[in-house]
């Protein structure tokens, strides 16, 4: 049933359901809803698109048959197919989620959100209980996607106190950003070259030095997870299945499954009032 309300929702508006959803805040829905304070309304998810395709999709499902699946379900299987829609890899995603009830925006600040250091990542990651190849992969997540100028602007022009541009730019890709980013509230995409198709082309642009965020272009410089970023540029097939493994195991973290754990929203924007 949820295979065929997914599909129901056809064309490219699924496309803006990006991987971003369940990278942020795992896989309990809380993400979604939608009141003062909650982790929606935070800085870090300013950037998430999509929303009415959860919407739209949650709504055909309590049509077809009411109060049975989750909105987390639904999130989970949404980003998997708008990957796949956008030539990425298919993954087998387990049911059964349960939907949080607690949203807090401050708990989306502890997301990475780009200027960190790689032993930071790594890290945060671990624990999740992911690995340094889930920390490459998953960033490729970054094919897809984009960021507010505001958070890169200080690589364009103060760089560490510097009053200069980071030195790992690539000058002509640090030429289109500073044209690009002269507003701190544009958006620029988190792949320069191939911003609409999944493909390996993020990590073919890290060895080029043209990753927008930092945390992007040092996994490339960082020699943790510089083989990685190589191998992944040089095998695109490589990439997709592994991406598929990771977002498998990525799509298992932290989700509530028992009966006393969470609800099954009608309304993914809201806990259930009954």
């Amino acid at each position: 049933m949820l295979d065929f309300a997914v599909n129901k929702i056809k064309g490219k508006r699924i496309q803006h359901v990006c991987m971003s959803f369940v990278l942020h805040l795992g896989c309990d829905g809380s993400i979604l809803l939608n009141h003062d304070g909650s982790e929606r309304k935070a800085d870090a998810s300013k950037t998430l698109r999509g929303f009415e395709v959860i919407d739209d999709i949650k709504a055909e499902l309590e049509k077809q048959c009411p109060k049975t699946v989750s909105c987390a379900d639904i999130l989970t299987a949404a980003t998997r197919d708008a990957t796949v829609q956008l030539g990425g890899p298919y993954w087998d995603i387990p049911y059964g989620r349960n939907d949080g009830k607690v949203s807090i925006a401050k708990e989306a600040e502890i997301v990475p959100m780009g200027h960190e250091n790689i032993t930071s990542l790594i890290e945060f990651f671990q624990s999740k209980g992911l690995t340094v190849l889930d920390l490459v992969v998953l960033s490729g997540a970054h094919t897809i996607g984009r960021a507010s100028c505001g958070s890169i602007q200080y690589r364009l022009y103060d760089y560490q106190g510097t009053g200069k541009p980071d030195p790992s730019i690539d000058p002509k890709y640090l030429n289109f950003l500073q044209r690009k980013c002269r507003w701190a509230s544009e958006y620029v995409d988190l792949d320069a070259t191939t911003p609409k198709t999944f493909d390996n082309v993020y990590y073919i642009n890290l060895k080029k030095k043209m990753g927008l965020l930092s945390t992007d272009q040092l996994l490339y410089s960082d020699l943790r997870t510089s083989s990685l970023v190589s191998a992944f540029s040089a095998t695109p097939s490589l990439f997709k299945h592994q991406f598929g493994v990771s977002m498998a195991k990525l799509g298992n973290i932290e989700v509530l499954t028992e009966d006393d754990e969470g609800e099954i929203r009608t309304n993914c924007n809201f806990v259930n009032t009954y």
